[in-house]
Order: C-alpha cells, then sequence, then structure tokens
C-alpha cells in the first residue's frame, strides 16, 4: 500500500499527517517530514496503540522534535490520539 495523508485536530488545530503503511498492518506516523511513532491495532476489537519514534528504527526518517519557533504543532501520541489516528487510517483504509 503506498503511504497516503490524513487530517486530525490537535489542540483545535488541523493537522495534517503522511502515514506510511508497514508490514502486518502497521503504520508510521510522519510530521513535517519526521518520524512521530508507528500505530498498530491492540488485542481489543478497535483499539488503536502506538510506539513512539524512539522506540523505534527511523527508517530513514528524522525523529520529530518540537521546536517552538518551528510553527509546528507539539504532538504526543497519547491514547485519544492514537485512537483518532487510528479511525481516520480505518476510514481511509477499510481496516477493520
Amino acid at each position: 500500500m503506498d503511504p497516503f495523508n490524513i487530517i486530525i485536530r490537535v489542540d483545535g488545530q488541523q493537522i495534517d499527517l503522511n502515514i506510511h503503511p508497514q508490514e502486518a498492518g502497521t503504520y508510521k506516523i510522519i510530521y513535517h517530514g519526521a518520524l512521530l511513532g508507528e500505530i498498530f491495532m491492540g488485542k481489543g476489537a478497535g483499539n488503536w496503540e502506538a510506539m513512539t519514534a524512539d522506540d523505534l528504527e527511523p527508517g530513514g526518517f528524522p525523529v520529530y522534535e518540537y521546536d517552538e519557533t518551528s510553527g509546528h504543532q507539539d504532538i504526543l501520541l497519547d491514547y485519544n490520539l492514537v485512537q483518532e489516528i487510528g479511525r481516520e487510517i480505518a476510514a481511509d483504509t477499510g481496516f477493520r
């Protein structure tokens, strides 16, 4: 599957993320060219889980580090955000 884009909202702001499907139903999350992390379907139905970029091999991407002067959003892959990203991926791919 080819990479695709999704749009989510963080702190009331629209954020564009680039999704890179990997093997075995995992998805690398890219924000402004840098790796945020990877998400995958957890053991519970409809429950997505994440690994942060620090826990992954970046695979050619720099690891995203927030810089308040960049104008980019400070994004933390917390439970609610991971579920929102997962719902958008499912909507785009038909993955259930």
